[in-house]
């Protein structure tokens, strides 16, 4: 089931809760199909949304999974799609690049699809970016950014060097200032999340990321952010900045190993998901689905700085 995590004094005793609780994963009635009215009725687009989006990640090779979340997120009919990386397992691997064709080509043709590199969709053969097919305002097939609406989306490529002197970095702290100075609501999306409370939170590479991003984002008035690489939902409101890691699409899932990284407020739950989100004049409204399309989570962000 969903939790909202508690404040860090409890952090100890969650821990102990979620050790227990890791070798019983979590169940839920699946709901009949068709949908039950309540989840069709969601499906709608509520009539003040100027925009709609869809957001997962991490499917690699869990295909079955992945095939109905593509469904969940077609049966939405959004104007785009964000998939925050892990498309496939192994990156140079041809047949799992047909497969990942073959599930997710109907929605591909239908709605324009934009991806963030994975660690495990690096490779030689350019299989990762001969998916990348989108047109963008700037950057290149690892990263870029674009806009729809009042909004501009920057998927960043974490698998590279993204400091300052790097030519990412400064690529990205140009491409963040433009928008910020065009008054545009900004949306990065990628792979190694910087807030999570999975287990890739401790690594160091993904804990050398966190000093770059997070300040950039403050500095340019982010207030939504994307994430993958933890195979969990979480969300998490750091300096005014809302995290989502979305990493629900099809890999095997995760425990909420690190607890004690979290705060009062958070929400986490250990389940195969994708994320909804709807633009209305003064907001973001993100709704998060399971499977069943029973829902996870749902929130606002406003579109104006507070």
């Amino acid at each position: 089931m969903r939790r909202t995590l508690p404040s860090p004094r409890t952090a100890l005793a969650l821990a102990l809760v979620v050790s227990a609780c890791a070798s019983a994963p979590e169940t839920r009635p699946p709901a009949p199909h068709p949908a039950a009215p309540a989840a069709a009725a969601a499906l709608a687009r509520p009539a003040a949304s100027q925009l709609r989006f869809a957001a997962y990640g991490d499917t690699r090779d869990g295909h079955d999974v992945h095939r109905e979340i593509v469904q969940g997120v077609l049966s939405f009919q959004p104007a785009l799609v964000l998939q925050t990386g892990d498309l496939v397992h192994h990156g140079d691997a041809a047949d799992e690049w047909r497969t990942f064709d073959d599930i997710t080509g109907e929605m591909r043709r239908q709605i324009p699809y934009y991806p963030a590199r994975g660690n495990h969709d690096v490779g030689t053969q350019g299989f990762y970016e001969q998916r990348v097919t989108q047109p963008a305002l700037s950057g290149n097939k690892l990263y870029y950014s674009f806009e729809k609406g009042s909004l501009h989306f920057v998927a960043i490529d974490t698998q590279q060097a993204l400091d300052p002197q790097s030519e990412e970095g400064r690529w990205l702290e140009a491409d963040l200032a433009q928008a910020q100075a065009a008054g545009r609501f900004i949306v990065p999306f990628f792979h190694k999340a910087i807030f999570s409370i999975g287990p890739h939170a401790v690594e160091p590479d993904v804990q050398a990321l966190r000093p770059i991003l997070h300040p950039l984002f403050e500095k340019h008035g982010v207030r939504l952010v994307f994430e993958g690489h933890d195979h969990i939902y979480y969300r998490t409101v750091r300096d005014g900045i809302t995290y989502v890691v979305t990493g629900g699409g099809g890999a095997p899932l995760y425990d909420g190993q690190h607890p004690e990284l979290g705060v009062a407020g958070d929400v986490f739950e250990k389940v195969n998901h994708f994320c909804i989100a709807d633009v209305s004049a003064d907001r973001v409204s993100v709704t998060a689905y399971r499977r069943d399309l029973s829902t996870l989570d749902r929130f606002d962000v406003p579109l104006a700085t507070p």
